[in-house]
């Protein structure tokens, strides 16, 4: 037994060392050092494509763009506040006079004839500018979410879904 492993032993350093003795001349040298393996590297490391590129600096955009959104809906929203309060001080300061022409009819002092109207003007314009806001936020905020998920799917391929014309299951 012992025989047999030191024959093979034997054989296959004397391949091992054949190789490297026609290379280098009439004296053979065992090598030592494995050599490494050999990395094929397709593509350069940490960068991305033009388009990804593209696809953040269109994401940024639209991120910044909903963020002066919701500060304009969180400022009309204020505006609308204010109005309420100042048309409620206002209209604390009149008081309702019967008259045999009109039925409704207010006499207010001074401070009630000037909050009256600047509280209204407050409340109408902030509820126009928080209804509009509002519908932009939702739009763009949409709008964003279409995106990511059209980087999602550029970046790990689309999913399987049921396409109704063929019948099947398509990619």
């Amino acid at each position: 037994m012992h025989r047999a492993l030191a024959s093979t032993v034997l054989v296959l350093s004397a391949l091992r060392v054949s190789p490297v003795a026609a290379q280098e001349g009439a004296q053979p040298q065992v090598q030592t050092e494995i050599a490494p393996s050999v990395q094929i590297i397709t593509t350069a490391p940490n960068q991305t494509s033009a388009r990804d590129v593209y696809f953040q600096s269109d994401l940024d955009e639209l991120s910044e763009s909903i963020r002066r959104t919701r500060v304009a809906l969180i400022s009309t929203s204020a505006a609308f506040g204010v109005g309420i309060i100042l048309a409620s001080i206002g209209a604390s300061q009149c008081t309702r006079v019967d008259s045999y022409y009109y039925s409704y009819n207010y006499r207010c002092n001074n401070a009630g004839d000037v909050l009256v109207p600047l509280g209204g003007t407050f409340l109408g314009l902030g509820a126009i500018g928080m209804i509009t806001s509002g519908i932009m936020l939702g739009v763009k905020k949409g709008k964003r979410r279409r995106m990511r998920q059209d980087i999602r799917r550029s970046n790990y391929g689309s999913r399987l879904e049921w396409d109704v014309d063929s019948g099947s299951l398509v990619f």
